[in-house]
């Protein structure tokens, strides 16, 4: 069993982790969820598991040389290439997000995919989203991970073509509360084109007046996350072993 570093972001991490999982954002056992617990360590989930299978203790601890230095397994390269570089570029990214969920991932496969302001809940993500053009395969090298760090800049948020999204916050709360409002705006979004009428798109300057309200304080996140946190205690308890 790995040791109880940082007990409370494991806790935290493995159940944004299973929320992942009943939300249907899971592609096989692909997909990494992780957090910076100081400047050279990260938790993420071990390679082969489900989202569903995670707990507290089987997250490992992984070094800026990748090393595994806490629990059993191994991180997969795509993963630690990705996540390492998004922490150590932007140390503010405290948890680092990243799958290939249905809805935002439709938005990134075709010509131009953008998220349109459409919705109140895409206001939440008025320029907040890095938007990455190019595709280059599969992450497995130090250039690339760089290469994406860097493409998100100041965001917290990055769109990937081909491929899928990256969500950033300072804390695993806010980046599974951002990472769920994407994907419901993308929903309804991609739901809307599917009748094939034309978008009812807000202009940039209603967006820039209306965009400050929709961004939730830290109570209202932190409740959101405690919310779907009691799910768990009554539905699968075992995420925070």
């Amino acid at each position: 069993m790995a040791d109880v570093s940082a007990i409370e972001e494991r806790r935290d991490l493995a159940a944004a982790l299973r929320l992942g999982a009943l939300h249907g954002w899971q592609s096989g056992i692909c997909n990494h969820f992780s957090y910076a617990v100081d400047e050279n360590r990260f938790l993420i989930n071990p390679q082969g598991y489900h989202w569903s299978e995670v707990t507290a203790s089987n997250l490992l601890m992984v070094d800026k040389a990748g090393d595994v230095v806490e629990g059993e397994g191994y991180v997969e390269a795509s993963a630690f290439y990705i996540h390492y570089h998004i922490h150590h570029t932007a140390p503010a990214a405290r948890c680092v997000l990243h799958a290939h969920p249905r809805f935002s991932t439709a938005v990134v496969c075709v010509e131009g995919g953008r998220v349109e302001y459409s919705h109140q809940d895409s206001l939440r993500f008025y320029d907040r989203i890095a938007y990455d053009d190019s595709f280059n395969g599969v992450v497995h090298e130090d250039n690339e991970g760089e290469r994406i760090a860097r493409g998100l800049g100041n965001r917290p948020i990055m769109m990937m073509a081909h491929h899928g999204i990256t969500v950033t916050g300072a804390t695993v709360a806010r980046a599974y509360n951002d990472f769920y409002y994407l994907e419901k705006a993308c929903e309804y979004q991609v739901t809307a084109q599917s009748t094939g009428a034309k978008l009812r798109v807000l202009d940039d300057e209603t967006c820039r007046q209306l965009a400050p309200a929709f961004m939730e304080n830290e109570d209202q996140i932190s409740d959101h996350f405690g919310a779907m946190k009691r799910v768990l205690d009554r539905e699968q308890p075992g995420y925070s072993a």
